[in-house]
């Protein structure tokens, strides 16, 4: 990181010095001093995450609540703060309120207006991690489309999760394990903390052996680090050694990060250099040369990026098109499993938008993004094949936080599209319980077919339209936010390509001012010797 902002120090240093743009420099360097490692903590409500969190902290008084209710539970952000102790909270709305830690503890949140609230502590531990930003989850169970906001907001900055157990209660649900089956998609390094181990039973090795074979269950052989915590005797020594590593690897994770971002930023000023330099030796007639050359490359450019993106998007709509039936099969997959919890009057719209976004995760990592890689590495190969000689433009992204910026954007704008229909699903349920109480077999056969058909004639197309327009929408979006930065990079880079041309044009005219000026003086000198030779005859 230290190179990182030394080479920041130096390209500003070299831009203001020639004129070129400083204003992205300086937007990194303010994204660096405040960039963090962000390691949510999830669980169900009441396995001690915040009790956790605040053993952690060490405090003598609890800074976070616990025991709270699923409409007072918001996202905490908790950071180190070398200053003053704050809260930050984030409305819905966006607008954004301070308060003291103390106004923090006496009121109530509320989950329906606070997007989240953010910590600023001067905690002994936390000063151990200073580069680790802790989140404490709601719980799995809220209602609120917890679940979602887990993976949603926080995956793309995210470097692990952290899943808690009570060791009470090690049972390993489907609300838990769905959402671990989803981040092992997103190959995210998972730690498991087995909280209130002051009171395991006599028999908790085997109810942890058991335990393990369920998580194997929804994440396969991924390795897994597990920690056992107590909040009553103050015991998390384990827990606090993962976050140690965590920390020294974070300065390493954060500078490859901005390595990457700022390369095209030093080629952009290097181009700048050498065609100055280049210049320096080009008469006039050369310069116009040397600029028609450029102007016709910047113009193939555009036409064959052009072409690429028209290319990109029909093999975006073919992609779009497979992974919705990549979801309509899923959902026919899982059509016995539907039915049977209808037929136990159980609400089917949890399971049927695990499969939604299980089959639209798999879809956009296996299918969609592989396809927008390809297209960026034929972008760079027409940057490459058109800039010749010294002078050429390129452009950097960071793989990981687009593929996952990508997917999270995505699943947001599906779930937020069929999250409606998908409230109105446990019709199902009453469908089948006027059928179960005539107890006859085949009234119970009756009631499937009726729910059979109302999946295949009205739930399926349903959820299909929803999902489809939420990916439509969204990847087309988020392509497009993508193009616009290719665009704004590129744009940047040409702009400093014509300004180079531009100044080593206004250094030949000032050399020829120059010139003419000494000239004049010669001439005048000469006149003057003149008149003093006229003198002395």
């Amino acid at each position: 990181m230290e190179r990182v902002l030394e080479a920041l120090a130096v390209l500003e240093e070299i831009n203001i010095a020639y004129g070129i743009t400083t204003e992205r420099l300086l937007h990194m360097r303010t994204e660096i001093a405040d960039a963090k490692v962000c390691m949510p903590i999830i669980g169900k409500f009441s396995s001690g995450k915040s009790a956790l969190v605040n053993t952690l902290l060490g405090y003598s008084r609890k800074i976070l609540k616990e025991d709270i209710t699923p409409q007072t539970a918001v996202p905490t952000e908790i950071l180190y703060a070398d200053g003053e102790e704050s809260v930050t909270m984030i409305q819905n709305d966006g607008t954004v309120r301070t308060l003291s830690l103390e106004e923090y503890s006496s009121q109530e949140t509320d989950a329906l207006a606070v997007k989240k609230a953010r910590l600023y502590l001067r905690s002994r531990f936390l000063q151990k991690i200073p580069d680790i930003m802790l989140v404490d989850m709601p719980g799995f169970e809220s209602g609120y489309e917890v679940h979602n906001k887990a993976i949603d907001d926080y995956l793309s900055q995210s470097l692990a999760y952290i899943i808690t157990f009570p060791a009470d209660d090690m049972i390993v649900r489907n609300s838990v394990g769905n959402i671990l089956r989803e981040l092992c998609l997103h190959d995210m390094p998972l730690c498991v903390v087995i909280t209130k181990y002051d009171k395991r039973g006599y028999d908790f090795e085997t109810t942890f052996a058991k335990m393990q074979e369920s998580l194997e269950y929804f994440v396969g052989q991924r390795k897994i680090r597990y920690c056992r915590t107590s909040s009553f005797t103050g015991e998390a020594m384990e827990l606090e050694e993962f976050l140690k590593e965590i920390q020294e690897k974070a300065h390493d994770i954060l500078a490859e990060k901005y390595r990457k971002l700022i390369l095209p930023m030093a080629e952009n000023t290097e181009n700048y250099l050498k065609t100055l330099l280049k210049g320096e030796s080009l008469s006039g007639s050369e310069l116009e040369e040397q600029e028609e050359k450029l102007r016709g490359q910047l113009s193939t450019l555009d036409h064959r990026l052009l072409g690429e993106q028209e290319k990109f998007k029909e093999e975006m709509a073919a992609c779009i098109k497979e992974i919705k039936r990549d979801v309509q099969c899923a959902m026919e997959e899982e059509e016995p499993t539907l039915v049977a919890m209808a037929m136990n009057n159980q609400n089917i719209n949890g399971h049927l938008n695990q499969v939604v976004r299980s089959a639209v995760t798999v879809g956009m990592k296996k299918q969609f993004i592989p396809l927008l890689e390809k297209h960026l590495k034929r972008t760079a190969g027409i940057l490459n094949s058109e800039m010749e000689g010294d002078i050429h433009i390129s452009f950097s992204y960071d793989a990981r936080n687009l593929n996952n910026g990508m997917v999270q954007a995505v699943m947001a704008g599906v779930v937020a599209g069929a999250a409606g229909y998908l409230q109105g699903i446990p019709i199902l349920g009453l469908v089948a319980a006027i059928f179960m109480k005539l107890r006859s077999d085949k009234k119970r056969e009756e009631a499937k077919q009726e729910i059979h058909r109302k999946l295949q004639g009205e739930v399926f197309p349903q959820v299909q339209r929803e999902v489809g327009n939420g990916i439509e929408i969204t990847i087309a979006r988020q392509v497009a936010l993508v193009n616009a930065a290719i665009e704004r990079e590129l744009g940047e880079q040409k702009d400093t390509l014509e300004k180079a041309m531009e100044d080593v044009r206004s250094r030949m005219k000032e050399e020829a001012d120059r010139r003419e000026r000494l000239g004049m003086d010669l001439r005048a000198d000469l006149d003057r010797i003149e008149e003093i030779k006229d003198g002395l005859r």
